[in-house]
Protein backbone atom coordinates (compact mmCIF):
# COMPACT_ATOMS: atom_id res chain seq x y z
CA UNK A 1 0.00 0.00 0.00
CA UNK A 2 2.59 2.05 0.74
CA UNK A 3 4.69 1.93 -2.12
CA UNK A 4 1.58 2.75 -4.61
CA UNK A 5 1.49 5.61 -1.91
CA UNK A 6 5.07 6.71 -2.96
CA UNK A 7 4.24 5.68 -6.69
CA UNK A 8 1.01 8.00 -7.08
CA UNK A 9 3.82 11.07 -5.72
CA UNK A 10 4.82 12.87 -8.91
CA UNK A 11 8.50 13.12 -9.76
CA UNK A 12 8.60 16.93 -8.22
CA UNK A 13 7.28 15.37 -5.02
CA UNK A 14 9.24 12.68 -4.42
CA UNK A 15 12.34 15.10 -5.40
CA UNK A 16 11.08 17.51 -2.17
CA UNK A 17 10.68 14.55 -0.08
CA UNK A 18 14.75 13.69 -0.61
CA UNK A 19 15.70 17.11 -0.71
CA UNK A 20 14.14 18.03 2.63
CA UNK A 21 15.09 14.93 4.64
CA UNK A 22 17.85 12.60 3.55
CA UNK A 23 16.62 9.36 5.51
CA UNK A 24 20.04 7.49 5.11
CA UNK A 25 21.74 10.35 6.73
CA UNK A 26 19.05 9.91 9.76
CA UNK A 27 19.92 6.33 9.73
CA UNK A 28 23.74 7.37 10.49
CA UNK A 29 22.89 9.98 13.46
CA UNK A 30 20.63 7.73 14.47
CA UNK A 31 22.97 5.43 14.83
CA UNK A 32 25.64 7.60 16.33
CA UNK A 33 24.08 8.22 19.17
CA UNK A 34 24.96 4.98 20.95
CA UNK A 35 28.75 5.63 20.58
CA UNK A 36 28.01 9.41 22.08
CA UNK A 37 26.35 7.83 24.42
CA UNK A 38 28.89 5.76 25.62
CA UNK A 39 31.62 8.53 25.27
CA UNK A 40 29.21 10.37 27.47
CA UNK A 41 29.86 7.72 29.88
CA UNK A 42 32.97 6.80 29.93
CA UNK A 43 33.63 10.81 30.21
CA UNK A 44 34.92 11.22 27.37
CA UNK A 45 32.58 14.04 25.78
CA UNK A 46 32.26 17.24 26.37
CA UNK A 47 28.76 17.38 25.47
CA UNK A 48 26.04 19.20 27.70
CA UNK A 49 23.17 16.38 27.17
CA UNK A 50 20.33 17.50 28.31
CA UNK A 51 17.96 14.64 29.25
CA UNK A 52 14.62 16.98 28.98
CA UNK A 53 15.86 17.86 25.26
CA UNK A 54 17.25 14.66 24.19
CA UNK A 55 13.86 13.17 24.98
CA UNK A 56 12.31 15.57 22.63
CA UNK A 57 11.56 13.60 19.23
CA UNK A 58 10.63 16.83 17.38
CA UNK A 59 13.99 18.97 17.96
CA UNK A 60 16.71 16.57 15.77
CA UNK A 61 16.13 16.96 11.91
CA UNK A 62 14.42 14.19 11.29
CA UNK A 63 11.64 15.09 13.94
CA UNK A 64 11.43 18.00 12.22
CA UNK A 65 10.46 16.18 9.23
CA UNK A 66 8.97 13.64 10.71
CA UNK A 67 6.14 16.12 12.44
CA UNK A 68 5.90 18.42 9.41
CA UNK A 69 6.29 17.60 5.86
CA UNK A 70 6.65 13.59 6.72
CA UNK A 71 3.48 13.84 8.07
CA UNK A 72 1.95 15.49 5.32
CA UNK A 73 2.96 13.50 2.69
CA UNK A 74 2.55 9.74 4.71
CA UNK A 75 0.85 10.75 7.98
CA UNK A 76 -1.79 8.16 7.38
CA UNK A 77 0.59 5.59 6.15
CA UNK A 78 1.25 2.37 8.53
CA UNK A 79 5.10 2.05 8.12
CA UNK A 80 5.14 6.05 8.58
CA UNK A 81 2.65 5.62 12.04
CA UNK A 82 5.39 3.01 12.96
CA UNK A 83 8.51 5.03 12.42
CA UNK A 84 6.88 7.81 14.65
CA UNK A 85 6.11 5.80 17.27
CA UNK A 86 9.71 4.31 17.17
CA UNK A 87 11.40 7.43 16.88
CA UNK A 88 9.74 8.57 19.70
CA UNK A 89 10.24 5.85 21.93
CA UNK A 90 14.27 6.18 20.55
CA UNK A 91 14.78 9.77 22.18
CA UNK A 92 12.97 8.55 25.32
CA UNK A 93 15.33 5.53 25.91
CA UNK A 94 18.50 8.54 24.90
CA UNK A 95 17.42 10.56 27.83
CA UNK A 96 16.99 7.46 30.10
CA UNK A 97 20.52 7.17 29.64
CA UNK A 98 21.57 10.45 30.36
CA UNK A 99 18.94 10.96 33.43
CA UNK A 100 20.39 7.63 34.64
CA UNK A 101 23.97 9.34 34.74
CA UNK A 102 23.34 11.96 35.87
CA UNK A 103 21.61 10.52 38.89
CA UNK A 104 25.06 8.84 39.62
CA UNK A 105 23.78 5.46 38.34
CA UNK A 106 26.47 4.93 35.50
CA UNK A 107 25.63 1.28 35.80
CA UNK A 108 22.02 1.47 35.04
CA UNK A 109 22.59 3.88 32.80
CA UNK A 110 25.27 1.75 31.03
CA UNK A 111 22.87 -1.10 31.22
CA UNK A 112 20.00 1.10 29.72
CA UNK A 113 22.07 1.90 26.61
CA UNK A 114 23.43 -1.57 25.89
CA UNK A 115 19.88 -3.10 26.50
CA UNK A 116 17.00 -1.36 25.38
CA UNK A 117 18.68 1.78 24.02
CA UNK A 118 19.89 -0.36 21.54
CA UNK A 119 17.06 -2.07 20.59
CA UNK A 120 15.77 0.28 20.57
CA UNK A 121 17.98 2.20 17.66
CA UNK A 122 17.79 -0.95 15.84
CA UNK A 123 14.25 -0.94 15.86
CA UNK A 124 14.04 2.91 14.92
CA UNK A 125 17.04 2.73 12.13
CA UNK A 126 15.23 -0.47 10.23
CA UNK A 127 11.96 1.76 10.09
CA UNK A 128 14.14 4.48 8.45
CA UNK A 129 16.04 2.07 6.55
CA UNK A 130 12.68 0.29 5.21
CA UNK A 131 10.71 3.97 4.48
CA UNK A 132 14.37 5.07 2.54
CA UNK A 133 13.92 2.17 0.55
CA UNK A 134 10.37 2.61 -0.30
CA UNK A 135 11.01 6.37 -1.20
CA UNK A 136 14.15 5.79 -3.50
CA UNK A 137 11.93 2.72 -5.13
CA UNK A 138 9.13 5.61 -5.89
CA UNK A 139 12.41 7.82 -8.05
CA UNK A 140 12.89 5.19 -10.49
Amino acid sequence: MFEKFISALGMKQQAEITQVINLYDAVLAHSAWKRRLFLYLEGQSKEDLQPAKIGVDYLCVLGKWIHSDGKAHFGDQPEFVELVEEHAKFHAHAASVVEAHQAGETDRAMDILTGSFDEQSRRTVKCLTKLNAIVEAGKK
